[in-house]
């Protein structure tokens, strides 16, 4: 790999970097707000598919984070191709970690007691439409899909591919769990909110 290219733990880093932020964060709301905030109590049968499916995709993006660094050769067997050792392609994966990570902290620190992993039986906390969520209804698995997205870019190939079309699946599931818990709790507020901005990203009316 050439010298001009990233570090090539960078992408081991990134995603354990998010790990740690999101754990810590979990804790940090147990004990400042009393609430649990890793639960998939609502619509158990399927978030608990949901989550066994994050927990797998969470394993192999790092395996496959750890194989890039420390034995690329063996990517070729998984289908890597020759240009992806392009250290401009390996500078766009870099910078579009370095958002990833950027987006799913902030967004954590902004959801304050509503931060969740999940979402519990008793439904969401209050809705948080400040900072990035003015522009983003979901801007954490915004930057969950970044992040593999970045991956697969680093490294392209039938393991990558296969966590980015399985964990974009997994969200559209989990996104339509919390918007219909969000609906229920929240009621005409989260419809104007939902009318004002977009799932993913973007204002659709001021």
């Amino acid at each position: 790999m050439s010298l001009l290219s990233p570090p090539a733990w960078l992408p081991l880093a990134a995603i354990l970097l998010i790990i740690a932020v999101s754990a810590l964060r979990v804790l940090g709301v147990e004990r400042a707000h009393g609430v649990k905030a890793f639960s998939f109590g609502r619509h158990a049968a399927i978030q608990s598919v949901a989550e066994r499916n994050w927990k797998i995709a969470v394993v192999l993006a790092l395996a496959f984070a750890a194989l890039s660094w420390l034995a690329p050769a063996w990517e070729i067997m998984l289908g890597r191709p020759s240009w992806a050792d392009s250290a401009a392609l390996k500078w766009s994966a870099a910078a579009i970690f370095a958002g990833s990570v950027l987006v799913i902290a902030l967004a954590q620190i902004q959801m304050g007691a509503s931060w969740r992993i999940g979402v519990p039986t008793e439904g969401p906390g209050p809705l948080v439409a400040r900072g990035l969520f003015r522009w983003s209804r979901n801007p954490i698995f915004v930057g969950m899909i970044g992040a593999l997205l970045a991956l697969f870019l680093w490294s392209p190939h039938i393991g990558t591919a296969a966590i980015l079309a399985a964990t974009w699946t997994l969200t559209l599931i989990q996104v339509r769990i919390e918007e219909e818990a969000l609906r229920e709790k929240h009621g005409d507020a989260y419809e104007r909110y939902a009318a004002e901005v977009g799932r993913w990203f973007g204002r659709l009316s001021q």
